[in-house]
């Protein structure tokens, strides 16, 4: 690595502290450069961490609202409401209904 030439001893020195200089400082700038480069990195990842707790919080909400949906159309009122007054349906009259008996049918 060291050019050892016939000069004058200082000038071997010299070189030698020139080296030394130019490898700290590029040392330093690559520390410096890969601190940078690992910041943007923590900060995107933190930015796709917020976005996917906020699509979280949505999809929370709105899982909330289709439960409360789903209770509300599943009631007995409800189906008994529609039936009534937007389908025209009514309960059957007493000699309407008919019992069957099951037979052959294996109860678990």
């Amino acid at each position: 690595m060291l050019d050892m030439v016939w000069s004058p001893p200082g000038v071997v020195q010299a070189r030698v502290r020139v080296t030394t200089v130019v490898t700290a400082i590029l040392l330093l700038l690559g520390i410096g450069v890969f601190h940078v480069w690992l910041r943007t990195e923590v900060n995107r990842y933190e930015y796709e961490i917020s976005q996917l707790e906020s699509q979280i919080r949505k999809q929370t909400y709105t899982n909330k609202q289709l439960q409360v949906a789903v209770a509300r159309y599943s009631s007995a009122e409800y189906i008994e409401r529609v039936a009534t007054r937007r389908l025209g349906l009514q309960q059957p009259d007493p000699d309407q209904v008919i019992t069957v008996a099951a037979r052959g049918v294996n109860r678990l």
